[in-house]
């Protein structure tokens, strides 16, 4: 069974919620921008190859041909994910890099929220299954509803 990407979202939450108690706030801070790249990377990595039928290079590359795959997208949707995928990368190489970090908090606020728009913005591109009305009939004609029988007054 492959990863739950989306679980590092949880744990980016959680390190925001016990950044106080857990272990040096800053520290929290950082690994909760962190996390929360890699929750929405992970996911929309995945995505674009088993849906979209992008071909990854080795790791190192593979961020930023996912990010640029996105960006480069069709409809506005991919772009808005590409957009926050490059603002999130952006914000987790300062997290996990930089010795000083201005205002770790409202970055990591801004990261997790960003990353939950993502992740919406993912599910939106997902299409949805057919609902029970929408069964498609023989000749891939919509089956006509059964009658209530009840007459339209």
């Amino acid at each position: 069974m492959s990863f739950a990407w989306l679980d590092y979202l949880v744990l980016a939450e959680a390190l925001l919620q016990a950044r106080m108690t857990l272990a040096p706030e800053e520290a929290c801070c950082r690994a909760a921008i962190s996390r929360a790249y890699y929750a929405v990377y992970g996911a929309a990595r995945m995505r674009a190859r088993d849906q979209e039928g992008l071909r990854l290079p080795p790791a190192a590359e593979a961020h930023q041909r996912v990010i640029t795959h996105y960006r480069q997208g069709a409809s506005p949707l991919h772009r808005a994910i590409g957009d926050s995928l490059r603002q999130l990368r952006s914000a987790r190489n300062r997290a996990d890099y930089d010795e000083q970090l201005a205002r770790p908090l409202a970055l990591a606020q801004f990261a997790v929220r960003r990353a939950r728009q993502v992740v919406r913005q993912l599910e939106a591109l997902t299409p949805a299954p057919p609902r029970p009305h929408d069964v498609r009939g023989p000749g891939g004609t919509a089956s006509a509803p059964e009658e209530s029988g009840t007459a339209d007054i």
